[in-house]
Parts: C-alpha cells; sequence; structure tokens
C-alpha cells in the first residue's frame, strides 16, 4: 500500500506532529509512506497533483484548497483523505465572544465542498468529527488524536516542588494571548504564592507583576523543559475555535507527568472532566485558585501524574496512534482486483 501525504507546510507544527513523526511508524505496519508539500507555484502544483495517480491513497492536511484546485486533486487521487486538527472553517478570533468575529464563508463553503467529496475524514478529536458529520456520513469519519513518542519523553519520577514553583506553558507565539486571558488571575496568584511562569515558545511577552522565565523553542528542547514544569496550564477562552483545539501541549504535560490545570474547552474537557487527569479551571479567574491547589497538595500532584501519564501511553503514545491510522486506512480503502 502506498500513501502520498500532501502537508501544508513543514514550518507547520502538525505536519510534524501528525504526519511526519508518525510516517516510520506506518511503514512498519506495512504502509509505504511518501510526502510532499503543497508548492507555490500553481503550475507545480497542478504537476504534483498529476502524481497523486501512483498512489493508492493521498492524504492532505489541513488545506483549504479552492474549488478548481480540489477537483484537480480529486480527479488524480484514486482514495483521497483529508487530514485536520484545528477549527479551520472559522477565523481565528479567539478570545472573543462575539460569533460574527469567526464566521467565514469563504472557508466554510471550501470545507464543506472537501469534507463532502473525500473518501475519508480523518479529525483530531470529537469537535471537529462532529462538524465534519454535518456534511458527511459518521461512516466516512475517523477521530485520531496527535501523538507524542513516549519513548522519547523522560517523564517525571516525582512531583515534589524544590524551591520557587515553575508554572508552565509551552505554544505557539500566536497562542500566547490565552496566557494574557488569565494575567488577572496569575497576578491574583502571586499575592499568595511565589512563582515563575515558564513560556517556551518563539515569543514572549511581558505580564507586569509576574516573573517570566523565557525558552526559546526548540525540538530537541522542548520535551527537557517541560520536564521541569512543577504544573503546567492550558487556558483557553469558550469560543468556537478553541473549542476544535487538539489539547496537544495538555498531551504533552501529561505525558511528562506534569499535573496540570486546563480550561474545560473542547478536548481539554475529556481530560479534566472529574479532575481525572487533570484539574478544571472552569473561568479564567478559577486558575489562580486551582494552580494554588496543586502547588499546596502533592497527594493530587501525584495522583494526576501517574493517571495523566498512564492515559498517554494507552491512547496517545504514537506507536498506538499509527496502528489506528494504518486500520483507518487499511479498512476504507478499496480492495484491487
Amino acid at each position: 500500500m502506498k500513501v502520498l501525504f500532501l502537508l501544508k507546510s513543514l514550518k507547520t507544527p502538525s505536519s510534524r506532529i501528525r504526519i511526519l513523526d508518525i510516517m516510520p511508524e506506518l511503514e512498519k505496519l506495512g504502509i509505504r509512506c511518501d510526502y510532499e508539500t503543497f508548492p507555490r507555484n500553481i503550475i507545480k502544483r497542478y504537476v504534483l497533483f498529476r502524481k497523486c495517480e501512483k498512489y493508492d491513497a493521498v492524504v492532505f492536511q489541513k488545506k483549504l484548497l479552492n474549488s478548481i484546485e480540489f477537483a484537480i486533486l480529486r480527479k488524480h487521487s484514486r482514495f483521497l483523505v483529508f487530514d485536520y486538527d484545528d477549527a479551520i472553517y472559522y477565523k481565528n478570533a479567539s478570545p472573543s465572544q462575539d460569533m460574527k468575529d469567526y464566521l467565514s464563508s469563504s472557508s466554510e463553503r471550501r470545507f464543506r465542498r472537501i469534507i463532502e467529496k473525500c473518501d475519508l475524514v480523518v479529525a483530531a478529536n470529537r469537535v471537529l468529527a462532529s462538524k465534519a458529520g454535518e456534511t458527511t456520513p459518521d461512516s466516512k469519519i475517523r477521530i485520531i488524536p496527535s501523538p507524542v513518542k513516549m519513548d522519547e519523553i523522560l517523564s517525571r519520577s516525582d512531583t515534589e516542588i524544590r524551591g520557587i514553583p515553575v508554572i508552565g506553558w509551552i505554544g505557539m507565539k500566536g497562542n500566547l494571548t490565552f496566557i494574557e486571558y488569565i494575567s488577572d488571575a496569575l497576578r491574583e496568584l502571586r499575592k499568595k504564592q511565589d512563582f515563575v511562569l515558564k513560556i517556551i515558545s518563539d515569543n514572549s511577552i511581558e505580564i507586569p507583576g509576574i516573573k517570566i522565565e523565557f525558552v526559546k523553542w526548540s525540538l530537541d528542547a522542548q520535551n527537557r523543559e517541560i520536564r521541569s514544569f512543577d504544573i503546567g496550564i492550558m487556558p483557553l477562552s469558550a469560543d468556537p475555535y478553541s473549542e476544535g483545539k487538539a489539547a496537544y501541549k495538555l498531551i504533552q504535560y501529561l505525558a511528562a507527568g506534569v499535573p496540570s490545570v486546563c480550561s474545560p474547552v473542547g478536548m481539554n474537557l475529556d481530560f479534566c472532566r472529574n479532575d481525572e487527569y487533570a484539574i478544571s479551571a472552569e473561568k479564567s479567574e478559577d486558575f489562580a485558585e486551582k494552580i494554588l491547589l496543586l502547588v499546596k497538595n502533592c497527594k493530587i500532584r501525584a495522583i494526576l501524574s501517574e493517571s495523566g501519564k498512564k492515559l498517554v501511553r494507552e491512547r496517545f503514545d504514537i506507536g498506538v496512534v499509527a496502528k489506528s491510522y494504518a486500520e483507518a486506512l487499511k479498512d476504507n480503502l478499496p480492495q484491487k482486483g
């Protein structure tokens, strides 16, 4: 079985996490994998689409092609799969509470066209899958989360806090708005508990009254830096774009055994329901109380650390996810002959 993955860009994190990282695992499962990025040049793009005829399946990721380009790709693909891990049918206007700020008729139209005419849809979570279900039968949709490589992660051996607590966050600079979203809560927490806010990103921010340690993100160092967190945070606003997020940073925290606090939005809710794997902060102002709870309670930190690692090993490790991806492709691909 030969599969071609069409990537939005090599700089897109989801291209690495959901495709490039998983390809070696798919090869072990008998799927020969190649990848290409979408060329900027329109002629080169059409040449690439013709190349798709050589493959049993083509998986293209997150790119909302216009009607002409998609028609050409569809024509030259025997079996076409769409993979996505964000609410790309909306504009990213987080944390706005005005629904009109998120609406994009062109994105919605392109998304529905792609979902309707693809042979298989691979969504990163139930929220995204539900959106696809408005346009295509559930039988054509598979929920496959974004994986982590547990064998490359040195999980914390204990949850003792030694010295000033380190509250940590990792993400792209475009999501730093969510740290600003809980800035009042962080300042409130600072009145009761000294701490350092460690930010791993391609940029940083300043919050008056808060000690911030900025670490430039790198692939080689990210796991080591996450392991240095005493508590991880994933704040989100309750908005339609945030609801589609794949909770990847929270999965990273749990894989490293880092007790975490998150907003119960979208996929995050799967982890913090009943505070089983992470602590839920219902409102932005609740982050101060919930972080302080974890700082003060070693027993809760230890329970969350162990339950989180176990969950990630069972459901989000790259070997487990690759098996689900391979089954989705093999089970749905028409038999030759």
